[in-house]
């Protein structure tokens, strides 16, 4: 893997040279620019007791203006690895596209999420790309992509990967059409094509548009493993504008998935391992409210109707200056509780199993 990126990086520099001696692209036109993020979460867990863990990331992007049908993009993330005691890193983008009358082909390291709004994700071409829209390493593949613009709204686009740590190939089929003004999506995706690994296969199916003033949106995904299996998503979102401009905004999702799932596409937050359903049922919710332009406040929740485990996430996050964003957010756990001599209050929420509080900052440059 190291030799490839070492192949990518020579490939971008020429490119990035050739580029310069045959454009009109100066040298004072490229910048760098990036945010840095640093936190320190500290946290409650019943079995490990308390403790706290920093943690330090920088993104950097090279930001190379777009010449003719061609463009570049750079962009990696430095993090700190707590496990190995070490800072380390991964390239975010680092890919060359070239726009042609009927083809956009994109090579390279690049982001690949077939995302459509859901706060979860359970037929997303990785699963675990995206969650509760933050990005997560899988999103980012060494690719390539080829995408084919029919019209201004039906597209097909065809994907081929090799996974990090993976010499193994995936490859994934995308279209995308509106019927009757809902957006709506086809794919297929499968794994280990080269390899004699069993086959994963994946397809799934995606809608999204308005019913009077709601949003409303659904996926159906069918998985091809050892056993076959099939995830369901259903959800909804509101948005109300008050007078003075500040704006609410609620979401909801109800997901019955398979349990290995889980843990997947929430972002590792919730976990299906001791769970013996065939299928899960999981709430979630999100509300938000815009304070101004600047600052905003929110809670999104999970309920896990298998096994009653519940997930509240309160979270805080401020602009104080045009460089600087403030973040503060909070995690809390609850469990069932199986003794009936409970108070009933306490029988719904269930009992704290983890806790945790997250102080953020954030600086752009």
């Amino acid at each position: 893997m190291k030799r490839y990126y070492l192949f990518i990086v020579l490939l971008f520099t020429l490119i990035l040279f050739i580029a310069l001696l045959n454009s009109s692209i100066r040298a004072k036109d490229i910048q760098l620019g990036g945010q840095l993020d640093v936190s320190l979460t500290g946290f409650y867990d019943s079995e490990l007791g308390y403790g706290y863990i920093p943690q330090t990331s920088l993104d950097m992007e090279l930001f190379v203006p777009r010449w003719g049908d061609n463009e570049i993009k750079c962009a990696a993330n430095l993090y700190t690895d707590i496990e190995e005691a070490q800072v380390d890193f991964f390239w975010k983008r680092l890919y060359w596209k070239y726009r042609f009358e009927n083809l956009h082909l994109t090579i390279g390291r690049q982001p690949i999420s077939w995302s459509f709004g859901s706060m979860l994700n359970p037929v997303d071409y990785s699963l675990g790309a995206m969650a509760l829209d933050e990005e997560y390493s899988a999103k980012y593949q060494n690719a390539v992509e080829a995408y084919f613009p029919i019209n201004w709204y039906t597209s097909l686009s065809l994907v081929a990967s090799l996974p990090d740590n993976s010499n193994n190939l995936k490859v994934g089929l995308r279209g995308r059409t509106l019927i009757d003004d809902f957006d709506v999506t086809i794919h297929f995706v499968q794994e280990n094509v080269i390899t004699n690994e069993p086959a994963n296969q994946r397809f799934g199916i995606t809608v999204k548009g308005d019913v009077g003033k709601f949003g409303v949106y659904g996926a159906l995904g069918y998985q091809r493993e050892e056993t076959d299996s099939f995830s369901l998503l259903a959800g909804l979102d509101y948005s109300y504008f008050f007078q003075a401009g500040n704006q609410l905004y609620l979401q909801m999702e109800y997901l019955n998935i398979p349990p290995q799932l889980l843990s997947q596409i929430t972002g590792s937050m919730m976990s299906g391992e001791n769970i013996k359903e065939k299928k899960i049922d999981l709430l979630v919710g999100n509300i938000s409210y815009q304070i101004d332009d600047f600052s905003s406040i929110g809670m999104t929740s999970f309920c896990n109707f298998s096994d009653g485990s519940k997930l509240f996430i309160p979270r805080y996050n401020n602009q104080i200056n045009t460089h600087t964003t403030i973040e503060i957010q909070a995690g809390m756990m609850m469990k069932v509780i199986k003794e009936s001599n409970s108070s009933s209050l306490k029988s719904f929420f269930g009992e704290m199993n983890r806790l945790f509080v997250e102080l953020g900052i954030k600086y752009a440059f």
